[in-house]
């Protein structure tokens, strides 16, 4: 009966333990996936913020470019990078159209880096083209018979 008393603590002993290795590889497990999730949410809400700073930046110089009544006849379209660089392009009138685009975007609040690629277009003309005349087709005649 000893024996058999001593057998069934040292089972318990180990089924105890078991129990507790088991208990403690999924509490790591667990505090994997927290740390997982923790991470991937972090990520998101960073590219989320640099996304917002981005579109921010845009609005800013946008207006900036917009308001500005020397660049009236200009077509500024621009790229903003998550740099903070901003890829001008389009076109301009003159040079000093094309040097006040620069200066206005380079002076705003978070923009690192400005690349020009404007274009100085002196002038702009549409040409209407004539109305082309087409010849009207013949209907070909019908024969009634009586």
């Amino acid at each position: 009966m000893v024996r058999t008393l001593a057998a069934l603590v040292v089972l318990s002993c180990v089924s105890t333990a078991h129990a507790q290795g088991t208990l403690s590889r999924v509490g790591d497990a667990l505090d994997n996936a927290g740390r997982n999730i923790r991470q991937g949410v972090e990520g998101a809400v960073a590219r989320g913020q640099v996304v917002a700073q981005e579109r921010d930046l845009v609005d800013l110089v946008a207006t900036r470019i917009r308001t500005d009544k020397r660049l009236r006849s200009s077509a500024v379209q621009m790229e903003v990078r998550s740099d903070g660089s901003v890829v001008l392009r389009g076109s301009v009138v003159d040079a000093a159209a094309k040097k006040l685009a620069a200066e206005l975007v380079e002076n705003t609040i978070g923009v690192t880096t400005v690349i020009d690629e404007l274009a100085i277009v002196k002038e702009v003309r549409v040409i209407e083209s004539k109305p082309v005349v087409v010849p009207a087709v013949p209907k070909p005649a019908t024969i009634v018979k009586p």
